[in-house]
């Protein structure tokens, strides 16, 4: 009797791992933007993650270029842009804590996504995890207090959201770009375009910090272990599971990333924070129960 796990316990498993390793990102991601500009730091892990695919799919002979001639992989290099710009500036305002537990929420927009382009059944469950989601995003984000939209710390909130949005649209367009590139070049392709333009926002919009020296190791840390790897692990397993599985299983990175926060930047979870997780990590598990493939 074979002890094998089946192909899609096997995507789940990695998907698992990859969302262990991506939930790093947020406190590595906070420790670095102190004295750095986020959107110069964004575009060296970019380029970091856009060299090593790039030697491990030469390695594997999947680097063909007829991927280039596919608008999914344009697409999904933009969005995944938006993302990084966003998630990166969004860290300067709020707390590593919040924004992995904001970016969770991608599952709800993978689901009304999902819904609208895809026709896929929501049913009452699923109905009840978005609605959950949401009002642990709202009190996530706002806390309940009418104050807090004037300060900064929401504005980073709002920043993260809209990655969050993006990120929901990038799981949903890979259903769609796999079907006719590989999960290599699918991983490739969303790094490829980010070093440039991020590098172009930081000249247009003024950021304060630079890059130097002192954060490479930083660097390469987010942009092999918490970018490329757990990228390269989600693409692959994306082939075995479908993306609302994914979305779901992804959202493990906010717990990591939560508890990440509390041993490393020592911070603090308020009422609002438990409260606001409770209701996503409850809306996660409604949205993973019958989940067909």
């Amino acid at each position: 009797m074979s002890t094998e796990p089946s192909p899609k316990t096997a995507a789940v498993l990695s998907t698992l791992l990859s969302s262990l390793m991506f939930g790093t990102s947020y406190v590595a991601v906070k420790m670095s933007v102190g004295d750095t500009n986020p959107l110069l730091l964004g575009s060296a892990v970019a380029a970091v993650g856009t060299v090593l695919i790039a030697i491990i799919m030469l390695f594997r002979g999947t680097f063909i270029g007829d991927m280039f001639r596919h608008w999914e992989f344009w697409a999904g290099s933009l969005v995944n842009t938006w993302v990084m710009a966003l998630t990166y500036v969004g860290l300067t305002l709020t707390d590593a804590s919040a924004a992995g537990l904001i970016i969770g929420t991608n599952v709800v927009f993978v689901a009304i996504f999902s819904r609208v382009l895809f026709h896929e059944k929501l049913g009452v469950k699923r109905i009840m995890g978005v609605t959950l989601a949401l009002l642990g995003l709202v009190t996530l984000t706002t806390r309940w207090d009418p104050a807090v939209f004037q300060g900064s710390q929401m504005v980073g909130n709002l920043l993260v959201l809209l990655a969050a949005i993006g990120i929901g649209v990038t799981v949903v367009l890979s259903r769609v770009a796999l079907r006719k590139i590989g999960p290599d070049q699918w991983a490739f392709g969303m790094h490829f375009l980010a070093p440039a333009i991020l590098i172009s926002l930081s000249i247009v919009v003024p950021m304060d910090g630079g890059l130097d020296r002192s954060v490479l190791p930083a660097i390469l840390f987010i942009g092999v272990t918490c970018t490329t790897i757990p990228t390269v692990l989600w693409t692959r397993a994306l082939k075995h599971i479908n993306v609302v599985t994914s979305a779901t299983v992804l959202m493990m990175e906010s717990a990591f990333a939560v508890f990440l926060s509390w041993l490393i930047l020592g911070e603090v979870l308020d009422r609002y924070s438990i409260f606001g997780a409770i209701m996503v990590f409850a809306a996660i598990f409604l949205l993973a129960k019958n989940d067909g493939k």
